[in-house]
């Protein structure tokens, strides 16, 4: 069995629910093992040098030729309203068709 530490750690109440609900749904034992599976996340994700290549390609292609579009005017941009109701429409047309 491996050794634990315990720590004290503060969430954003939004992150704590996300954690919780992991939980109660049964995906994890325990708020630890959340906790765990992430930093393991995040360690293979910093020990892979093809995530930061692939992040800096899609920084320089698409973000910002999405950004100078945007700053031309030739960009349509959305409301968070907007999008809901486009959302809401997707929903709706798909519980119909159910």
């Amino acid at each position: 069995m491996e050794s634990t530490r315990r720590l004290d750690i503060e969430l954003p109440e939004d992150l704590a629910d996300a954690v919780e609900a992991r939980v109660s749904a049964g995906e994890y034992a325990s708020v630890s093992d959340v906790v765990a599976d992430g930093l393991r996340a995040l360690a293979e994700r910093d020990d892979d040098p093809a995530w930061d290549a692939e992040v800096e390609r899609w920084l320089k292609t698409e973000v910002a030729a999405t950004y100078d579009r945007l700053k031309a005017g030739t960009e349509r941009t959305y409301s968070v309203e907007e999008v809901r109701a486009y959302l809401q429409q997707a929903r709706d047309a798909r519980n119909a068709a159910e």
